[in-house]
């Protein structure tokens, strides 16, 4: 096979593989969306502050407490699948879930115990908020449960019920959140999340027992000692999540503590729109690129190409929904949630810096994942984290909501810079010429619409966006239909 007809088959894949899991993600985001519309409506900007507040620490104590299992368990199942050894598989199943259900314990123990720091952080010692705190410790056991027993679906390559597992865990959300917070409003708050998390950890049961029936040994010596090589593994990753769940803590107890719950509800949604809505293109191909990645992370070569092909897809498909997102900027905060929300318009136009690098140093930030070099992923994960928090939050003190805008994209910025020295360095990583050509029409026609509608108002807004809309699509498609054999057969099949 030539090379040329290689680059076709490896864009095809990764083509392939962002579409169904983009799908997936679709659907997700369309229930997150009804989700936030009926939150916006029951709870107001305060109550997405809130929600902020309960997320981020039930993060923060879940990627702390997990010890690393969900990722090391997935590596480790992966190889055992390799080998077709079924006995081995199901009993490694068992020490993951044995260790899954003890991480489960320690976390909501921890969640006890620190509920009277993060009153103080966020809060200030407000009386009646640590039992607030305190009632996240259900929501967290449940976590990492979920987080054990997708990593057994994705080790053992069943992506179709991990895609399924997803939809599902949309669907049960937004049937439970929006009952409570029609019900009670604020007050409905951590009972939905309680509920809604439980709900969704029967969900991933539902999908792994009848592959793998529950078993555990709460006191077993054996299961114990066969478990610690995953702590080896993933301590280190623990800790960057550590690092990044923490800075993603104090950030938000900065914002809530230097302005309020209504402007931290405000940050909440311009992340949302931007990050989380827009990111769906990033997040599609993660189940999909990782183990790609890793079958080649000893040839700088072959690693060097799929790593510039997924950045290919990643600017292509992604530069027009973000040209999009900020045309319709206003309209879609006015039907995704309501008149009260727009103040976020703003920091959400400087987020499509942010979400455009990310789509370049997403990629290149697996390399040492791949590599199973921990300490290097820990180092930069944590240096990344510090640069971040320090940069938004002295943007924010300044220049408020827009400010933090302006820090995330120049951490995005010092994020590429570092990544490309470093992986330079150490991996030979080097982008292609044409990854390079590819990267700056797209990147100024995003940068031009972003200045357009700070300065413009319609319908000069429109007008200008909708015309770089439409080049940035041209763009996309004029390279993919040359790359592609999906896109060519297409295009024969329709005469075009």
């Amino acid at each position: 096979m030539s090379v040329y007809n290689h680059k076709k088959v490896s864009l095809d894949h990764v083509l392939k593989y962002t579409g169904v899991f983009g799908g997936v993600q679709g659907l997700i985001m369309f229930m997150s969306v009804l989700r936030n519309k009926f939150a916006s409506i029951f709870l107001g900007t305060a109550g997405f502050g809130l929600i902020a507040i309960f997320q981020s620490i039930s993060d923060f104590i879940q990627s702390s407490s997990n010890l690393g299992i969900p990722l090391a368990s997935v590596q480790h199942l992966s190889e055992l699948f390799e080998t077709g050894e079924t006995a081995q598989i199901k009993h490694f199943v068992h020490v993951i879930r044995t260790w899954s259900f003890w991480a489960a314990i320690l976390a909501a123990l921890l969640t006890l115990a620190v509920a009277p720091l993060f009153t103080y952080l966020f809060f200030d010692g407000e009386a009646g908020r640590s039992w607030d705190i305190a009632l996240l410790a259900p929501m967290v056991f449940a976590l990492i449960i979920s987080s054990g027993e997708i990593s057994i679906l994705k080790g053992l390559r069943h992506l179709k019920r991990v895609a399924l597992v997803s939809v599902f865990s949309a669907v049960t959300t937004l049937c439970i959140t929006l009952p409570v917070f029609w019900a009670l409003g604020l007050q409905g708050i951590l009972i939905s999340l309680n509920l809604s998390t439980c709900a969704v950890t029967c969900v991933h049961l539902a999908f792994t027992m009848p592959l793998f029936p529950w078993r555990i040994s709460m006191l077993s010596r054996s299961v114990f000692r066969e478990g610690w090589p995953l702590l080896r593994v993933g301590i280190p990753y623990v800790f960057a999540a550590f690092a990044g769940s923490g800075c993603t803590v104090l950030l938000q107890a900065f914002l809530k503590n230097e302005s309020s719950e209504e402007t931290l509800g405000l940050y909440r949604v311009a992340y949302t729109l931007m990050v989380s809505y827009a990111g769906i293109i990033y997040s599609s191909f993660e189940s999909d690129f990782f183990p790609r990645l890793s079958s080649v992370n000893h040839d700088a070569e072959a690693r060097n190409q799929v790593i510039n092909q997924q950045i290919h897809v990643s600017i292509l498909l992604a530069s027009p929904l973000l040209i999009a997102m900020m045309v319709f900027l206003p309209l879609i905060i006015l039907l995704l949630f309501k008149e009260s929300f727009m103040p976020a318009t703003e920091m959400a136009l400087l987020l499509s810096q942010y979400m455009f690098l990310r789509g370049i140093t997403t990629p290149i930030g697996y390399t040492a994942l791949a590599r199973g070099e921990s300490k290097l992923y820990l180092l930069m994960e944590v240096i990344y984290d510090l640069f971040s928090l320090g940069c938004v939050s002295l943007c924010f003190h300044y220049w408020g909501l827009l400010g933090a805008g302006i820090g995330l994209s120049l951490s995005a910025v010092f994020d590429l810079m570092m990544i490309g020295i470093v992986y330079g360095t150490h991996y030979h990583f080097c982008f292609t010429t044409d990854t390079i050509r590819l990267i700056i029409p797209q990147w100024i026609m995003v940068t031009l619409t972003m200045l357009f509608c700070f300065f413009l108002n319609n319908p000069w807004r429109y007008l200008f966006g909708l015309f770089f809309f439409l080049v940035s699509c041209w763009y996309s498609y004029s390279i993919l239909s040359r790359e592609s054999e999906y896109i060519i057969k297409i295009k024969k099949k329709f005469h075009l």
